[in-house]
C-alpha cells in the first residue's frame, strides 16, 4: 500500500515540472522599454513649511493663549444644527463666511486656528490671513446696519444678534409671544458697538455711540487681543479683558493717544459699568413687576405685548447678553436703558 502511495505522489510531481517548464519555455521576455522621466523634487522644507513654522516660540504661545481662551475650550461645539453650527462649529463658521451656506455639521469641531485662518491652504504665509475680513451686514438693524471695523470683522460674523420675529415696530398693532427665550440671542456685541438693532424708544436721552466707535479701527480686536498680552490670562489670542479677578488689561486704551494714565481708566471702566448694570438691573425688576417676565428673567408666555413693551424687552436682552455692561457703547447702552425705564414708568405697572 505504501508503494503504490509513492508511486502516486512520484507521478504527480513529475507531472507539475514538467508542465512547469512547458509553461516556463513559452514566456519570452521582450526588449526593455525606454527610461520613464524624472519625478519632480519635493518642496524644500526650509522654502516651505519653514516660512511659517520658524524656530521662534511666536506661534507656539498663540497656541497656547488661545487654548486657554473660551473659544478654545469647546463649549457648546455639540449645537451643531442648522442655524447653530455656523458660529458653534468649526465647519460650520468656515462654510458661512467662504460660500455664504448655513447647514448643520456632522462630527463638528471647535473653533481652531483653521476656523479665522485659512490655515495650510497656500502653505505660505498667505494661510495667516483671516476668514471672513470683510465688512459685515448685520442680521439686526435694517440694510444700513453694517460693521466694517479692521480686523476685528472675522469676529462680527458671529458676534451678532440674530434674527428676531417679531422684530418691534413703532405703531404697530399688539403682538402675541410663545418662545419664552425672545430676543436677540447671545453675543449681539457687535451691535452695541455701532449702535444699531435695538428699538428706540423716545426719552430724556439722546441716542448717540461713545467716541470708540470713531476711534477704534479695528474694534473688538483693539482691546480684547492687545499686544501685551499678560500670560494666557488675558490679551493675545486668550481675547480676555479682566484677569485675576478685578485685574483689567488696559494697554489697548492707553497705546491710541486717547488715554494715558491707566489707573484713570480703570476707574472710569469700572463705575459705568457699575452704572449700567444697576440700570439693567432696575428695568429687570420693572418687567418682572409688570409681569412681563418670569422669576428667571424670560419673556412670561404665553404674552400678548404691545410694540413698546415689546421694544423695551428686546433692549433689556441686547445689553444683557452683550455682557459688557456698557464697555462696548456705554452712551448708547445707557440711552437704551434710560429711556426704556422711562416708557415702563408712563405705562405704570
Amino acid at each position: 500500500m505504501k508503494r503504490q502511495i509513492s508511486l502516486l505522489t512520484l507521478a504527480t510531481t513529475a507531472l507539475f515540472v514538467l508542465s512547469f517548464v512547458m509553461i516556463s519555455s513559452c514566456t519570452k521576455t521582450g526588449p526593455e522599454g525606454p527610461s520613464g522621466k524624472d519625478g519632480e523634487d519635493g518642496l524644500n522644507a526650509d522654502a516651505s513649511c519653514v516660512k511659517c513654522h520658524d524656530f521662534s516660540d511666536d506661534l507656539l504661545t498663540k497656541v497656547h493663549q488661545f487654548a486657554n481662551s473660551a473659544h478654545g475650550s469647546g463649549a457648546n461645539v455639540d449645537r451643531s444644527a442648522v442655524g447653530c453650527a455656523q458660529c458653534h462649529t468649526s465647519q460650520g463658521f468656515r462654510l458661512m463666511v467662504d460660500s455664504g451656506q448655513i447647514a448643520a455639521v456632522t462630527s463638528p469641531a471647535i473653533i481652531n486656528c483653521r476656523t479665522c485662518h485659512k490655515i495650510h491652504e497656500t502653505y505660505s504665509p498667505a494661510d495667516y490671513a483671516l476668514r471672513g475680513s470683510g465688512a459685515v451686514a448685520m442680521v439686526m438693524g435694517g440694510p444700513a446696519a453694517q460693521y466694517n471695523y479692521g480686523t476685528s470683522n472675522t469676529c462680527a460674523n458671529c458676534h451678532q444678534g440674530r434674527a428676531v420675529t417679531p422684530y418691534p415696530v413703532a405703531g404697530g398693532d399688539p403682538v402675541q409671544i410663545t418662545n419664552k427665550r425672545y430676543g436677540p440671542h447671545y453675543g449681539p456685541q457687535a451691535n452695541m458697538f455701532i449702535g444699531k438693532g435695538a428699538y428706540e424708544i423716545a426719552g430724556p436721552m439722546p441716542y448717540s455711540n461713545s467716541p470708540h466707535t470713531q476711534a477704534v479701527t479695528n474694534g473688538c480686536v483693539t482691546c480684547h487681543m492687545d499686544g501685551a498680552p499678560v500670560g494666557l490670562k488675558a490679551g493675545g489670542h486668550q481675547m480676555s479683558i479682566t484677569y485675576n479677578g478685578t485685574s483689567k488689561l488696559l494697554t489697548g486704551c492707553t497705546v491710541s493717544g486717547c488715554h494715558t494714565d491707566a489707573a484713570v481708566v480703570k476707574s472710569m471702566f469700572d463705575a459705568n459699568r457699575a452704572e449700567i448694570a444697576a440700570l439693567e438691573l432696575e428695568l429687570e425688576t420693572e418687567l418682572k413687576a409688570m409681569g412681563l417676565l418670569d422669576v428667571e428673567g424670560y419673556v412670561a408666555v404665553p404674552a400678548t405685548l404691545t410694540q413698546d413693551q415689546l421694544g423695551i424687552i428686546l433692549n433689556l436682552k441686547l445689553v444683557h447678553y452683550d455682557h459688557s455692561y456698557g464697555a462696548h457703547n456705554y452712551r448708547y447702552t445707557k440711552a437704551l436703558l434710560v429711556n426704556s425705564l422711562d416708557a415702563l414708568a408712563k405705562m405704570g405697572v
